[in-house]
């Protein structure tokens, strides 16, 4: 197309139009036979408790204050026309002012089972196959209870409550909890994905904005947070696993002394620790020994000396093959830990069978800098989306707030159970010795459908290249990086093409950390055209 977008809305108002043609162009006698009812929030809980709730195929749930798009009945109908396997999806959304500009875009991931714990990042408009609803009991109540008077007269009590938005917290909660965390469940939101339908998801995703709200949309936080299925910590059960801690180090001994002992000093659960040393002066490597010899009472700690030249997989491979716990941690010598409790956080979601990779948010030291909240894949490559971002401010509809399904991690900390580890087949030495190793890990056990999460609720301070070995290899192994991120790209081209966490429509710039709309892509993507 030849306009150019300068704002959001211009943007908005260019897409809308390729858009349309799209739909006007498609077939829609599937998504026809389908009828859809839309239901706002506010009546979402007597309807679906009535016998009105089976009178439509699909039931489109929205905020009270709102508009519906034109095209989202025949946009979601279609969609679960052309998807009999999904029961519940969600959409996009913005927010349009009263002279009809639009602004504040939420362009929402793919289904994120552990970004859904963390809030209700459905938002404001959802919609689900009434049919699904005999899977579920969403209001734990008897036949009795739906023939009983006075349970009619608290149902219309409390839908008058919520359309004054008297109290909005309980309708909200029973949205969250007992209708969409129930279906999702149903229909395997927390489960392992099959690995050859790695690319599918349990529940939808319409990423197309279809609904405006009259405000600026708020995020619902959720109690889910602290239940077992997020994995909380429970000391019970954190006390019955062995982790294993992999931390290469080279000529950095001092460094390397206070990130093993901030460990020690903020760990309570049963760890080894396993130092890798890829060839340190004598000096320094005595001075390691002596690190060791202090620590190992117990024997909990595993010094392996081996000259070899600069390379992470290399290194972690070596740590795990020596490890004893069924969980593996790998992190680097200058990350120095501060919160009590950390490492129990990090293998209480860890365990989760439906969970992959594990690590947190890391921070530049004595400072509210973001150094990772997670890596995104854009076109260019990856990026470590926020970096360099104060932390004391919200991002993006809280990304840097919650627990976070991403496609990647830092590989200064990354953790993982020992099955998964051998599963992938460990770190890949060959192909990624300077550069991409994490990433490449963390694609390949999202490609195996496991979901990789990112802790940013929590968060450790990392001294980034402050170990010699670092900065005495960094103008090499970046020689490597153009050649190495285009391996990883040809070896997972879906994901170099688009990652399922972040949305089409932001900028896929390399060099740009935040969450902007890409306003020179203005249409609807070549693949749905």
């Amino acid at each position: 197309m030849g306009a150019i977008a300068r704002a959001y809305n211009d943007w908005y108002r260019i897409h809308r139009e390729a858009l349309e043609d799209v739909l006007d162009r498609k077939d829609h006698t599937l998504g026809n036979a389908l009828t859809a009812e839309v239901v706002r929030y506010s009546h979402l809980r007597n309807h679906v408790l009535s016998d009105k709730a089976y009178r439509s195929d699909v039931i489109i749930a929205c905020d009270d204050d709102g508009e519906l798009d034109p095209l989202a009945e025949t946009m979601i109908c279609d969609y679960f026309a052309e998807n009999p396997q999904v029961n519940m999806l969600y959409c996009d959304e913005d927010r349009v002012e009263e002279d009809g500009v639009h602004l504040d875009p939420w362009f929402k991931p793919e289904w994120s089972p552990d970004t859904f714990l963390s809030g209700f990042y459905f938002g404001n408009i959802f919609a689900i196959r009434s049919a699904a609803l005999a899977m579920i009991n969403p209001g734990g109540r008897s036949a009795a209870n739906f023939e009983s008077a006075s349970a009619q007269r608290e149902d219309l009590l409390n839908e008058e409550k919520a359309r004054l938005n008297m109290e909005s917290n309980p309708m909200r909660s029973w949205i969250y909890e007992k209708l969409c965390l129930k279906l999702a469940q149903a229909d395997g939101g927390f489960s392992r994905r099959p690995e050859q339908e790695w690319d599918i998801f349990p529940v939808g995703h319409i990423p197309e904005i279809l609904f405006h709200m009259e405000e600026k949309v708020q995020t619902w936080s959720g109690n889910l947070i602290t239940e077992s299925l997020t994995g909380r910590y429970d000391r019970a059960s954190a006390l019955l696993r062995l982790i294993s801690i992999v931390i290469p180090s080279k000529d950095n001994p001092e460094m390397l002394a206070r990130c093993v002992r901030s460990i020690e000093g903020n760990t309570s659960v049963p760890h080894e620790i396993i130092i890798v040393d890829n060839g340190s002066t004598p000096e320094n490597r005595a001075k390691v020994q002596k690190l060791v010899d202090e620590l190992n009472e117990d024997g909990r700690v595993l010094y392996l000396y081996e000259e070899m030249p600069f390379n992470m997989p290399r290194f972690y491979n070596l740590g795990a093959a020596a490890a004893s716990g069924e969980m593996l941690l790998f992190m680097h010598d200058d990350v120095i830990i501060q919160t009590k409790g950390w490492l129990s956080h990090l293998s209480e979601k860890a365990k989760l069978p439906y969970v992959g990779a594990v690590g947190m948010k890391l921070l530049y030291p004595n400072s509210n800098i973001i150094e990772h909240a997670g890596i995104i894949s854009v076109e260019e490559g990856p990026v470590y989306k926020l970096q360099y971002c104060r932390n004391d401010e919200s991002y993006y509809f809280d990304f840097n707030k919650g627990v976070r399904n991403v496609l990647a991690l830092s590989g200064a900390c990354i953790m993982v159970r020992g099955e998964i580890f051998r599963e992938v087949g460990g770190f890949d030495e060959e192909h990624f010795p300077n550069y991409g190793g994490n990433m490449d890990f963390c694609y390949r056990i999202f490609e195996k459908g496991y979901y990789n999460v990112v802790r940013n609720n929590m968060y450790l301070y990392y001294y980034e290249s402050y170990s010699p070995e670092n900065g005495a290899t960094r103008e090499e192994r970046e020689l490597h990086r153009p050649m190495e991120i285009r391996i990883l790209q040809e070896r997972h081209p879906k994901l170099a093409r688009r990652d399922p966490f972040y949305h089409q429509y932001l900028t896929q710039d390399v060099r740009e950390p935040k969450f902007k709309v890409e306003l020179s892509r203005t249409g609807v993507p070549q693949d749905e055209r």
